[in-house]
């Protein structure tokens, strides 16, 4: 224990690190991200729109969700290890700032594309922002000594994932029916989370576990209707995007809760 102490002593002053007042900007970013989640998903418009393209055979269909989900979660990893020790020394969180404006263009990019090529573009667009969040909040859990942390959230991310998709190929119907109710949750949610960001913080965990089980079902949710379109690449370039969303989102708060446990600890 007093050997943690005195790495978390070493990193806050290597890194600028102060208890958990750093976190302020990157839990308004998350729960700002979290606003462009459902505002075109549930209602089966914007970036989740099917597409009718040439029709593929199941097995091609599912290897392109796959091929894109691997890929954009290398693409995080690569950011993670090439400027994630750089986001927290610049001293400079404005780059935060950029992630919603750029989600928001990918998401209607996505939304209004007829092409393969131009959703996967999109669909990076997406990724790239994402990663520099994830870069950021999983450094600073690095330099915090938090490293296990990190592995327990990335392996959480993976439980849900396969748990979600194991019960969205059972019951599909079901997941199909909750997307308005998922929609107007995740609205009434948002400013909630802010409001108890501000006033009782000490009660903020709760939401961060809140959100981890909304998107877990909004995970379920995209998963049951990848399954319901018509099969086309252009349909599982977006169902790969509403996806790794989810997923991306779920570890995100996963970190969050790692890291606030953690400081705790140390």
């Amino acid at each position: 224990m007093e050997e943690n102490k005195n790495r978390n002593q070493e990193n806050e002053n290597e890194y600028g690190y102060e208890n958990y007042e750093s976190w302020g900007t990157i839990q308004n970013t998350v729960n700002a991200g979290s606003a462009t989640r459902p505002a075109f998903s549930a209602m089966g418009s914007g970036y989740s729109a099917t597409i009718d393209g040439a029709a593929i055979e199941d097995r091609k269909y599912l290897l392109t969700i796959l091929g894109c989900l691997v890929w954009g979660f290398f693409v995080n990893y690569l950011i993670c290890i090439t400027l994630g020790k750089y986001l927290i020394t610049s001293q400079n969180a404005s780059f935060l700032y950029l992630i919603i404006p750029l989600q928001i263009v990918s998401v209607f990019m996505n939304a209004f594309a007829k092409k393969a090529v131009t959703k996967f573009i999109a669909y990076n667009l997406l990724v790239v922002p994402m990663g520099i969040e994830i870069a950021f909040v999983v450094s600073l859990m690095n330099a915090m000594g938090a490293v296990d942390a990190v592995y327990m959230a990335i392996l959480g991310t993976a439980v849900i994932g396969a748990l979600m998709f194991a019960l969205a190929y059972f019951k599909t119907d079901a997941f199909l029916s909750l997307g308005s109710t998922l929609l107007w949750v995740t609205l009434a949610a948002l400013p909630a989370a802010i409001i108890m960001m501000i006033f009782a913080p000490a009660g903020y965990a709760m939401m961060d576990a809140f959100f981890v089980l909304l998107f877990a079902f909004w995970l379920g949710f995209d998963i049951s209707r990848a399954m319901q379109q018509p099969k086309s690449v252009e349909n599982a370039i977006t169902a790969a995007f509403d996806v790794y969303y989810d997923l991306a989102y779920i570890l995100l708060r996963l970190l969050l809760i790692m890291a606030r446990n953690a400081g705790k600890r140390n």
